[in-house]
């Protein structure tokens, strides 16, 4: 078998288990459930030299499914925002463009976020990496409340790189911990951008299949039961 048939066949295998993703209803309570969006900011999606329409799509998806949680009963302060904030010397930048440069429109939560009459209430962290591990506000407050949720839901961009390494982590960090934490992505809400070499369908559907082969559970929607 050809390299290219081998590459074929795991493509459609990739696409019937993305169509196969179920819907999830979560029977926790509110207060056990916490939502880390990552990199939904304007240097993403409609900003700088890394944004993409593809990712701009999901600001809708993202913004309504956290409207519901919060109508549901989840608290905003359950609700975390970690984001790009480069210094203009930044490392990162020998890997990628000049992006999300702090104190400018690029690094700042798309307008659609911050018109939620709760925003002031999440809990914003700055990052200046792709993982958002390593940002130690972060960290400390992951260490800090980690335990007291049952469900976290992780959505943001870009898949097969920030929504990777921060899903990733929050399961590995549960399984080092023995906390019984439930780690969701729902797929409509996360996406990653088209570029030569870079095809983004193809990367976002492995990188969420590589996320679920790891514990996480991926699906197509997610509600409080």
């Amino acid at each position: 078998m050809t390299l290219q048939h081998q590459a074929a066949q795991q493509a459609d295998l990739l696409q019937r288990w993305m169509e196969e993703r179920p819907d999830l209803t979560l029977t926790v309570p509110p207060e056990r459930v916490a939502v880390v969006c990552v990199d939904l900011i304007e240097g993403f999606t409609r900003q700088g030299p890394l944004a993409s329409p593809r990712v701009t799509a999901i600001i809708p998806r993202v913004t309504g499914l956290i409207r519901s949680l919060l109508d549901a009963g989840v608290p905003a302060g359950n609700v975390v925002l970690v984001q790009d904030s480069h210094p203009e010397n930044a490392r990162e930048f020998a890997a990628y463009p000049s992006h999300c440069v702090a104190g400018t429109p690029e690094a700042e939560a798309v307008a659609e976020m911050q018109a939620l009459p709760e925003f002031g209430q999440f809990r914003h962290f700055r990052k200046n990496s792709i993982a958002s591990h390593t940002s130690p506000e972060f960290g400390a407050w992951l260490e800090e409340r980690g335990a007291d949720f049952d469900a976290v839901i992780a959505v943001g961009d870009v898949t097969d790189l920030c929504l990777y390494t921060l899903a990733l982590h929050l399961v590995t960090d549960g399984m080092a911990r023995q906390l019984d934490r439930t780690v969701v992505v729902p797929e409509p809400c996360t996406q990653t951008w088209d570029a030569p070499g870079h095809p983004g369908d193809l990367y976002h559907a492995l990188f969420l299949h590589q996320l679920e082969r790891n514990g996480v559970r991926v699906i197509s929607g997610v509600r409080l039961g």
